[in-house]
């Protein structure tokens, strides 16, 4: 029907025609009674004259008048008038999405502002249960004002199958749709649109993600030559990813088109403030503005930051028992990282001195000696897991990117990428060629990894119980999946490791090996797996060769991966290369400054070099950091000891043998202090203790060398140095620390050397 100028419906007077279609007339009128202009659609009369589709149609602009959001299209009236069916909506002035869209391609800035806004709108109208079910280009309208206002909500078409895609020749219907009726436009709807099944507001943010993709691509997702095509596409494929025909598209972005068109409804976003604050990570994260406390920053106007220390990230969860898994996370991601060239990231041991502190992130990375900190959260409940993290510039304390994960369980490696990968996109740093070729995929079993995870978390302790049972977790891991590679790599440092806690050193060689192979095979260019070879050849073997290439390729994997460089300086500093062996241990301090072990590591490079006055500070730093690592407290008596100060030798010892539960390594230590100090009786007390327990695993022979070599009994030092290298005992490979000293002046002690394959 078309109406004459001048034609009055109720105090609505008729100006003229704005447009016309399959949906009905739009037309500028004069409201009579309030003097202002407004729009007023008129009903198709087949419509019009349905008393039920009026009654829908009444029901439904009640419904959309109430929500009164900005981003909606307001609705100011509803009548019928001489047989007209007709709604009173605001008038707006400007022009569609689809006149803006065939103008050219538009910012990817302002298209997030418009995404962001109609998200907006589907949010309010979802929280009083309404469904669009027809969004698509031309129901978006962008006004001379600036704002986007989303059209015809509610009043949802029906496109019969074989129609054009133009909205000018869409058959409308009304509101709640027949069973079986498809509702939507092709190439907008919905799967379960398109089979006909009921939909939800899920259903808007498949369509939704249609339209953003076709904003960004200037291609529809599912085209064809036909409707027919389309619908199959829409049902049985995926678009290629925006970033493909538009390079400048953030990896975020892409996620949040592909999460809206996933064909499973539970695959898509659930809710419009979830989409709405994944669009709000992407806006920050593409433009490059963020806010903070109310002030906003630019980033893309500094140069880039390339340093980041992932903090633990807190647990959520009811179950205290999670911890292992938040670290975990964060181990991650800090791995991912590490193999990024040019890129610094400070290692686990640092970041996570952290946990359970009150943080001042400026504070945090003034320690670290990093530009940014990644913070983050997890939520584990049932088969679902919720992580939130954000990535805050140290300098200013303002978010540089935030992003909240809702996703099953066995999506967690998938977080994990992605989130490693956001942040790479919002530090501007370019991936090297070294970037992501090291990393390994975690296992598909959600058993393993939590196996794995656990051995992980013990593993870090350091203690000869710990690493046993780190050892125990990562059997099981490989028992779940024998092809996980990185429970092997774990499972072989884990048994070198106990090597030098008293395992049988035959026997810690034969499954620490095993497992290293089985890792490189597995995955041969993942940095630990390198480590793990290293670590087998040198301390287990004695191939120093062999041991510097895997270490090498250990670091070229991973840069940041800061025990390598530790495992890898202590075998320098046994092949008398100080300077090489002290640099190593400078850079895995840097890497990791707050760590008693990479601080230790430094300290006992320059005890093996002789600067044992400049290793003092150093040490006792390191007890600042943690004054119950025994490590350290082992590396600080032993140097105490050299440099003559007996007493604070003898203090420091004791403390170890209580905090180890009276491990014999320790009490053999002791026993070194009494000797050196004079105190022979004590000493021997102790030599007869642990020879009175030979043969135990416990008891190494190199642990009765020290003793002996503190009494000044040379002939039984040397006889349980050889003793220990001929049985392989990975702490014979320490011959430049204080034990021995005495016996370094003795023709006998090159022929250890030589046996040792050390030459020089």
């Amino acid at each position: 029907m078309n109406l004459e100028n001048g034609t009055d419906l109720g105090h609505y007077s008729i100006r003229e025609l704005l447009g016309s279609g399959g949906m009905g007339e739009v037309y500028r009128a004069k409201d009579t009674r309030l003097k202002r202009e407004v729009a007023i659609k008129v009903l198709p009369k087949h419509l019009g004259d349905d008393p039920e589709a009026h009654a829908r149609f009444e029901r439904e602009a009640q419904s959309v008048a109430a929500l009164s959001h900005p981003n909606i299209l307001a609705i100011h009236d509803f009548g019928r008038e001489n047989g007209v069916s007709f709604a009173v909506m605001e008038l707006l002035e400007g022009e569609t999405l689809r006149s803006r869209m065939d103008d050219g391609q538009i910012g990817l800035s302002k298209v997030l502002e418009i995404v962001r806004d109609i998200v907006r709108g589907l949010e309010a109208a979802h929280g009083r249960g309404i469904v669009h079910r027809d969004l698509k280009p031309e129901n978006v309208f962008l006004t001379t004002g600036g704002l986007v206002k989303i059209l015809d909500f509610g009043l949802a078409k029906n496109q019969p199958l074989d129609a054009s895609n133009s909205s000018e020749t869409s058959a409308p219907t009304l509101g709640h749709s027949r069973p079986g009726a498809v509702m939507g436009t092709i190439g907008y709807m919905s799967p379960e649109q398109a089979r006909g099944h009921p939909v939800d507001q899920r259903s808007d943010f498949f369509s939704l993600g249609a339209v953003l993709y076709e904003m960004i691509s200037g291609e529809r997702p599912f085209a064809g030559d036909s409707s027919a095509d389309e619908i199959s596409a829409i049902l049985r494929e995926d678009p290629p990813p925006c970033s493909s025909a538009r390079g400048s598209v953030p990896p975020a972005l892409d996620r949040v088109v592909g999460r809206c068109l996933e064909k499973d409804v539970g695959g898509r976003f659930q809710t419009a403030s979830d989409l709405l604050f994944a669009l709000e990570s992407v806006k920050i994260h593409e433009t490059g503005i963020s806010s903070f406390g109310g002030q906003t920053v630019d980033p893309v106007s500094d140069p880039p930051i390339q340093s980041v220390a992932v903090l633990p990230f807190a647990n959520m969860s009811s179950d205290p028992e999670q911890e292992y898994f938040c670290e975990g996370m964060a181990e991650e991601v800090i791995n991912a990282l590490g193999t990024i060239e040019g890129f610094r990231v400070a290692a686990r041991s640092s970041a996570f001195r952290f946990t359970g502190t009150a943080l001042d992130i400026q504070d945090v990375g003034n320690q670290l000696k990093v530009k940014s900190v990644l913070e983050g959260s997890v939520r584990t409940a049932g088969n679902r897991v919720r992580v939130t993290v954000q990535l805050v510039d140290v300098d200013n304390g303002f978010q540089i990117w935030s992003e909240r994960y809702d996703r099953g369980m066995e999506d967690i490696f998938a977080i994990q990428d992605e989130i490693s990968e956001s942040i790479v996109h919002a530090l501007r740093v370019q991936l090297g060629s070294a970037g992501h070729e090291g990393i390994s995929r975690p296992s598909a079993s959600i058993e393993a990894y939590h196996h794995y995870l656990k051995g992980l978390h013990n593993w870090y302790k350091r203690e000869q119980g710990s690493l046993q049972k780190a050892a125990d977790f990562f059997e099981q891991a490989v028992a779940v999946d024998p092809d996980y590679a990185s429970a092997h790599a774990g499972l072989a440092i884990s048994y070198c490791s106990l090597a030098f806690y008293g395992m049988n050193p035959a026997t810690a060689r034969a499954r620490a090996s095993a497992a290293a192979e089985r890792a490189a095979a597995l995955a041969p260019g993942l940095a630990e797996v390198h480590a793990a070879l290293g670590m087998c050849a040198s301390w287990l073997a004695f191939d120093w060769e062999t041991a510097e290439r895997e270490y090498k390729l250990a670091l070229e994997a991973n840069p940041s991966y800061a025990l390598a460089s530790i495992w890898y300086g202590m075998m320098l500093a046994t092949l008398s290369r100080h300077d090489e062996a002290i640099a190593l241990a400078t850079r895995a301090r840097e890497v990791d400054p707050l760590s008693p072990y990479a601080n230790t590591a430094l300290g006992l490079a320059h005890v093996q070099a002789g600067r044992r006055d400049e290793a003092l500070p150093i040490l006792e730093e390191s007890v600042n950091i943690d004054a119950d690592f025994l490590y350290t407290l082992w590396v600080l008596g032993a140097t105490y000891g050299t440099l003559g100060r007996h007493d604070e030798a003898v203090a420091v010892f004791e403390r170890a043998l209580t905090l180890s539960g009276r491990g014999s390594y320790y009490l053999s230590w002791l026993g070194w202090a009494y000797g050196i100090a004079g105190r022979r009786a004590e000493a021997e007390k102790i030599l007869e203790e642990l020879t009175a327990g030979v043969p135990h695993d416990d008891i190494q022979p190199i642990s009765l060398m020290q003793v002996s070599s503190g009494l000044g009994d040379l002939s039984s030092a040397f006889a349980w140095l050889e003793t220990s290298v001929a049985q392989g005992d990975p702490a014979a490979g320490f011959i430049g620390f204080p034990p021995m000293d005495r016996l370094r002046e003795d023709p006998r002690f090159d022929g250890i050397r030589e046996s040792l394959g050390i030459s020089g």
